[in-house]
């Protein structure tokens, strides 16, 4: 009987009660919509990404308006090639000040798909890579439909 109970523990006592492990960063992204450099900050796990970032710009040609820039993208991570654990996910961004029309400036939301990798370059730096199959931009008159857009980011890993 003794025995019966030591076999069952012995793999239960094994098994992690957390399915991944995380790891926070900071580092440098930018928009699928705007040429637009942000501070990020990267929250990652063997299943899935969360990243957030902000950035201004003074004196941006849209008059003397600074503008303030605020994303948030996500994703899933469900496979791995090698050394590059692969994601599939969405990107929101807002920028205010960034979208003219006949009133004035306005700001500008966007949205992509997101299809991309992220390599760890050494133990503590992460290099990824997004591609956008379709990124959208909506303000102002007009909205934009950007097609194959691709942007890269880079950060510390704590």
């Amino acid at each position: 009987m003794l025995l019966v109970v030591l076999a069952i523990a012995v793999p239960a006592g094994a098994q992690n009660q957390y399915q991944s492990t995380f790891e926070l960063g900071i580092g440098y992204t930018r928009p699928s919509t705007e040429n637009f450099d942000m501070v990020s900050f990267l929250l990652q796990a063997d299943d899935f990404f969360v990243e957030s970032g902000i950035g201004f710009r003074t004196n941006s040609g849209f008059g003397s308006d600074t503008v303030f820039s605020w994303l948030v993208r996500g994703g899933l991570r469900p496979f791995v090639l090698g050394n590059v654990t692969g994601h599939v996910g969405a990107e929101f961004s807002l920028h205010t000040n960034s979208a003219i029309d006949n009133d004035g400036v306005n700001t500008l939301i966007g949205l992509g798909f997101i299809v991309g990798g992220a390599y760890q370059v050494a133990d503590h730096l992460n290099l990824a890579v997004h591609v956008y199959p379709l990124a959208f931009a909506f303000g102002g008159e007009d909205s934009i439909t950007k097609i194959g857009v691709g942007e890269f980011g880079i950060h510390l890993l704590f």
